[in-house]
């Protein structure tokens, strides 16, 4: 169930946004720009924008528009900052930490429902073109049946989540290899405050939009930066260039199963370091089990995920491709050669190609290498959270074990989630925790406060942030760094127009 918005509470909280402007001039003026279909201030149209799946408290929108056009979009941001009212963008409502909750209410702008065309693939220089709203699911589909011979990489997301909402926010691969999905981007198309349509990459170089100039982000002033992790306070991107990548012939998987995580992280260093693997995961029994839909049913009637004496207590997955079937197997026993090292140091190492681990856990493992997918474990129960944050991958073992230490002081279920990203240079650790939001929502928060402080202890760099982590960020980091922060924002949105309340600026 989720929260019950107090709306007398919504009412005293947001700052006065309608004090030169009523209510109901701005209806008026939204339903021209867009059209009365693609308008509302319902209540329950506005609900669903109100909330996500986590512990985050909630808010409600005053206005919710569904755009089709950049032109309509420039007309929203020209009027919005001229009345100082706030804009939240929106895409497919795949969303984590607040981050699309109106913390100060204003015009929720959905743009996943009209603006989800991919507008280019350009086989040869090898990325496409997309409009916000189109998908992880989608996009592959279209990859599929038109470009074969490409591929791009997907996050642990259903397919329904925004390809390009999740570049901007730096998220995870299951092609680590090459680091964030940020790290994809070639360009954007960004609306400023002011109406002004901006292009950031190479495409820079026309004075007009052409489809076949998005091919490189570097070598100019980085000014894709300005709107990666901010959030959507800096403007809001009608459209994202992403990298593609062939698609090799060759492809397998291999797991290992290990019990001391020491030995776990250094492997995954030595394998990162190798270049032969596409994907490095680390998740504990718990998580990979419950991802497998290995449960017993709580006393509460909820679905856990169990650990037994002596079963195991890490899992290491990776996945290998190559172009040519010697290729492949090159990389392959290479690779043996680095467990068997392992080995010596703590027999109870035990590695197995994919096929092998179908025999043992079944067919539905497989599955964790078909992504974009639908993770039903996640969905059991009626709220999920994570804290995440990219690490030193030396802190790893350490990380693992702590987290461990806090979910059982909390007795709750420890899932946890690492990634050795961009061969190695360092790594992404996550831990979640799936909870009953009627029952356990403080004890939760309390944990999640820990989470942090443990994260933060070993100079972890927190991702997707709620507010009251930056709340926390802003008394541990570099003041400069947020006075800087400060300086940009109020550059690039004069009026606080753009998902004001996020990293606590206005």
């Amino acid at each position: 169930m989720t929260d019950v918005i107090d709306v007398k509470k919504e009412k005293d909280r947001k700052r006065n946004i309608y004090a030169n402007i009523s209510k109901e001039k701005v209806l008026e003026e939204l339903i021209k720009i867009f059209g009365k279909q693609h308008v509302s201030d319902k209540p329950h149209d506005l609900y669903p924008y109100s909330y996500d799946m986590t512990e985050v408290e909630g808010h409600m929108p005053d206005f919710v528009v569904i755009p089709e056009t950049v032109e309509e979009i420039v007309e929203l941001n020209k009027f919005c900052d001229a009345n100082k009212i706030p804009i939240v963008p929106y895409a497919t409502g795949n969303n984590v930490a607040g981050l699309t909750i109106p913390q100060n209410g204003g015009i929720m702008c959905d743009m996943g429902k009209r603006m989800k065309k991919i507008i280019k693939v350009h086989d040869s220089a090898m990325y496409a073109i997309l409009e916000p709203g189109v998908t992880f699911g989608q996009l592959k589909k279209y990859l599929e049946k038109n470009h074969p011979d490409l591929k791009y990489t997907y996050p642990f997301a259903p397919p329904y989540a925004s390809v390009a909402m999740n570049a901007l926010m730096a998220g995870e691969t299951n092609i680590t290899s090459k680091g964030t999905t940020a790290d994809w981007i070639n360009g954007l198309e960004v609306v400023l405050h002011n109406g002004d349509v901006v292009r950031t990459g190479s495409c820079f170089i026309s004075k007009e939009f052409k489809d076949d100039n998005w091919f490189y982000r570097q070598s100019i002033p980085d000014l894709t930066g300005l709107f990666i992790c901010w959030q959507g306070m800096t403007g809001i991107v009608t459209k994202c260039a992403v990298k593609l990548v062939p698609k090799m012939e060759f492809n397998t998987a291999f797991g290992i199963v290990l019990y001391d995580s020491e030995i776990c992280t250094d492997l995954l260093k030595k394998l990162g370091r190798t270049e032969c693997c596409d994907d490095l995961v680390i998740v504990n029994l718990e998580m990979l089990k419950a991802l497998l839909n290995h449960y017993y049913r709580s006393v509460e009637n909820q679905f856990k995920a169990s650990k037994y004496e002596d079963e195991p207590d890490w899992a290491l997955y990776f996945t290998i491709s190559g172009q040519t079937k010697e290729i492949l197997e090159a990389k392959i026993k290479y690779i043996k050669e680095i467990v068997e090292e392992a080995k010596e140091k703590n027999e109870r190492v035990f590695m197995a190609n994919l096929f092998t681990f179908q025999a043992f856990f079944g067919e539905l493992i497989g599955l964790l290498f078909e992504l974009p997918k639908f993770i039903q474990a996640f969905y059991y129960w009626n709220s999920i959270t994570w804290i995440g944050s990219y690490a030193n991958q030396d802190n790893f073992a350490v990380l693992m074990d702590e987290a461990i230490k806090l979910y059982r002081k909390y007795d709750m279920e420890p899932l946890i989630y690492l990634k050795g990203m961009n061969n190695g240079h360092y790594g992404l650790y996550r831990v979640i925790t799936r909870f009953n939001k009627n029952k356990e929502l403080e004890t939760v928060k309390k944990l999640n406060e820990e989470i942090l402080e443990l994260m933060l202890d070993y100079d972890c760099v927190p991702d997707k942030t709620p507010a009251w982590i930056t709340d926390r960020l802003r008394e541990k980091g570099d003041p400069n760094w947020f006075k800087l922060l400060e300086r940009i924002k109020k550059a690039m949105d004069p009026n606080g127009i753009f998902n004001p309340g996020k990293w606590g600026l206005e």
